[in-house]
């Protein structure tokens, strides 16, 4: 075995060693991690017109994401070559140059150079063409409606890198959605412990009793990871619920339409204002008698046939195992929860180079006519004080995080025991975590 291989011993199914949460890992993350993997850094929307951008942020970096004229997407470090001012301080905007405030360096919007006061002053040095003070880009493509950056020159594509996920995903058609909501919040937990919280159908039955009226939260993770050329880049998880035996279970009608209405007035998401009159319209026109499958078959027609009514584009491609399997990890730091009207999409990365702070965003994805998108607007919650009534489910979740923040860093708590039926996203995760900051990132299963 080699010590590659031996490195990721520490890591089981069952068994995630606490040293992942430690300072160290934290170093290598930083160093080996985030400079190397391909990464969510906005939606295609939120930069629209030719000069529109955004300013991504991950760890101390900060990377421009720059509409161009032809309507391409690109990249670059936000830093001026001159004298290494942050070209840009605000998260978003639109220009017609790239200037810097310090000197007034210019660059168009394709990061080459524009005009340099007093140029002529570095006449007879050495490497002062445009190419050499042109902004430094960053690899930058679009898959399903997201604009992906990788700051590794050498990296894969984002095509090599995703490998098989595209062909379980694109189904979903999440390049015609559009952001229903856009939520940020700042969390005093170290990034991975908010991630994975959002990974897994374990934690339902302790921490979200109400959304198991008649079951008993019995899930299943996968064990497959699907991996391209480069790294396993994804995981998917299905969340079938076994329904008690003694459960008042009567009418799939009221279990399917209080689940839908609970979801959509607690969570805001996976189900909208379409899934809902869908549910208000199965309780008047599905007779009682039928069974959960057939009920839900009639269900899934009418909900088809109010986001078509309402002008949006539906996903017509979706089977059965798109809608099984509603629970995906993309690697490094995305968890995606599924669904026919869009998606709950979370992102998770460290806030700045603080190993016990995050950014956390949710982001909700709808279906829309064309014209009838809503404005985004952009939430930030500096502090979860500021958060309590804004989503009672998402509450639930974000109180454990606090409580896990405390408890890794406790001596009591010598390793994370996940179980290893239902948790195994949480383990693998791990596990090709290590394949990254330890420099094996094709080692294998075990």
């Amino acid at each position: 075995m080699n010590e590659a291989s031996r490195m990721h011993e520490g890591v089981r199914l069952d068994y995630v060693p606490v040293a992942d949460y430690s300072d160290a890992i934290h170093r290598l993350e930083m160093e080996r991690l985030w400079p190397r993997v391909w990464q969510v850094a906005c939606r295609e929307q939120e930069v629209p017109e030719p000069g529109d951008y955004l300013n991504y942020e991950i760890g101390e970096e900060s990377i421009l994401v720059v509409r161009q004229q032809d309507g391409s997407i690109r990249a670059f470090y936000n830093v001026c070559p001159h004298r290494g001012r942050r070209l840009r301080d605000d998260a978003r905007g639109s220009l017609k140059a790239i200037v810097c405030g310090y000197h007034a360096w210019s660059f168009r919007l394709d990061g080459t150079v524009d005009a340099i006061p007093a140029r002529e002053d570095w006449e007879g040095c050495p490497a002062v063409s445009d190419a050499d003070l042109s902004l430094t880009p960053v690899q930058c493509d679009s898959w399903a409606g997201w604009v992906w950056i990788n700051m590794d020159p050498d990296a894969p594509s984002l095509r090599d890198y995703l490998g098989p996920i595209p062909e379980r995903l694109d189904a979903f058609e999440w390049e015609h959605c559009r952001i229903r909501s856009h939520q940020t919040l700042i969390f005093p937990v170290n990034w991975k412990v908010a991630i994975e919280a959002f990974v897994e159908p374990y934690h339902v039955v302790g921490t979200h009793p109400q959304l198991l009226r008649w079951g008993h939260g019995k899930a299943r993770g996968t064990l497959e990871y699907l991996k391209s050329g480069f790294i396993h880049a994804g995981h998917s998880g299905e969340r079938n619920y076994h329904f008690d035996e003694d459960a008042e279970f009567n009418d799939p009608r009221e279990y399917l339409y209080t689940t839908i209405h609970n979801t959509y007035h607690q969570l805001h998401g996976l189900y909208h204002d379409e899934g809902l009159r869908a549910a208000e319209r199965m309780m008047k026109e599905v007779p009682a008698g039928l069974s959960l499958q057939e009920t839900s078959a009639r269900y899934a027609a009418m909900r088809r046939e109010e986001v078509i009514k309402a002008g949006a584009r539906w996903p017509e491609d979706l089977t059965g195992e798109h809608l099984r399997n509603i629970e995906w990890l993309l690697f490094p730091n995305s968890s995606v929860l599924t669904s026919p009207e869009g998606a709950f999409w979370y992102r998770a990365r460290p806030n700045g180079n603080h190993i016990d702070s995050c950014i956390f965003e949710v982001i909700v994805l709808g279906r829309y006519a064309p014209g009838k998108e809503p404005l985004v607007v952009y939430e930030r919650y500096d502090d979860l004080a500021d958060f309590k009534g804004c989503n009672g489910i998402l509450e639930q979740d974000f109180s454990n995080l606090l409580a896990v923040q405390k408890g890794i860093r406790s001596r009591g708590f010598k390793a994370a025991r996940p179980n290893p039926v239902q948790e195994t996203q949480v383990a693998n995760f791990h596990r090709v975590l290590h394949g990254f900051i330890h420099g094996d990132d094709n080692w294998a299963e075990g």
